[in-house]
């Protein structure tokens, strides 16, 4: 019932965004964007993130690098660094399951670019594609290459499932704060683009940083993660939110007219068109 009430609300809000008329101008160029996919670009870094999920998979499910076992002895907290001490807590559920929902909420963001005309929705969708997939494999390749308990292990009531899928040991970063903050990142940067001059620019900045920075205080109050982790986490999801659709306002001396990917959506039909 909750998972149908959510989705129920999720459609209504889509719904709402393409009725929401923005003030500002639409971005710039011949379709009327200020970003363009190009197919050498888009293959190297689709290519690039896939081989590095790829790599992450290969060494965690058949390597099993990092699967390290709970010895059941209580760690010693006076090993924590002087930073991170200060805000180390046990484990709260209910505080890790709100920082899980604004989680999906921050990734959920770019739903407000459905404001942009239709045929952008191709180039959008392929941008955060890539980001998602970039920032999703450069945390699990931390997780996978440093081994840091979490901070609930110092503490004598942790969650008993986190040790029969190795979680307990990869703090580090915050895959949730990383994601929040590549989704905030992104709309940011491309909502910016399209409406420079809108009166909803800074609402719209401020509202998708604060639900990331709210995931971000939600894992290191749920005792699942170090201050550090989260800093680490919403840099490396920032740079990826950031980098991707920066690039692809780049035109590498090669875009011209009679070159173009559009995707056009009506009541009744898509059309995908690409023009070489």
């Amino acid at each position: 019932m909750k998972k149908k009430k959510s989705l129920t609300v999720l459609f209504i809000f889509l719904f709402a965004v393409r009725l929401f008329a923005l003030d500002g101008t639409a971005g710039r160029g011949d379709d009327g964007s200020p970003f363009s996919l190009h197919p050498a670009l888009d293959g190297i870094l689709l290519t690039a993130s896939a081989g590095l999920n790829g790599m992450v998979l290969y060494f965690d499910q058949v390597k099993k690098v990092n699967h390290l076992e709970f010895d059941g002895n209580n760690l010693d907290p006076s090993r924590i660094n002087a930073f991170d001490q200060w805000l180390t807590f046990p484990y709260s559920p209910v505080i890790d399951k709100l920082g899980t929902g604004l989680a999906i909420a921050s990734i959920l963001t770019p739903a407000i670019l459905f404001s942009t005309p239709s045929n952008q929705w191709l180039t959008i969708g392929t941008m955060y594609i890539e980001t998602l997939t970039l920032a999703y494999g450069l945390k699990e390749l931390g997780k996978l290459c440093i081994s840091r308990a979490r901070p609930y292990m110092y503490f004598d009531d942790f969650p008993s499932e986190a040790l029969e899928d190795y979680d307990w040991n990869r703090s580090f970063p915050s895959g949730h704060t990383t994601l929040a903050f590549a989704g905030a990142s992104f709309t940011s940067f491309v909502f910016t683009k399209y409406y420079p001059d809108s009166k909803w620019k800074i609402p719209v900045i401020a509202s998708s940083y604060a639900i990331a920075v709210g995931t971000a205080v939600c894992r290191i109050a749920s005792g699942e993660h170090f201050t550090t982790d989260v800093v680490v986490g919403a840099l490396t999801g920032a740079l990826c939110g950031l980098f991707v659709p920066w690039i692809h306002t780049l035109d590498f001396g090669i875009k011209d007219n009679s070159s173009s990917i559009s995707l056009q959506v009506a009541p009744t039909r898509a059309t995908l068109s690409i023009k070489f």
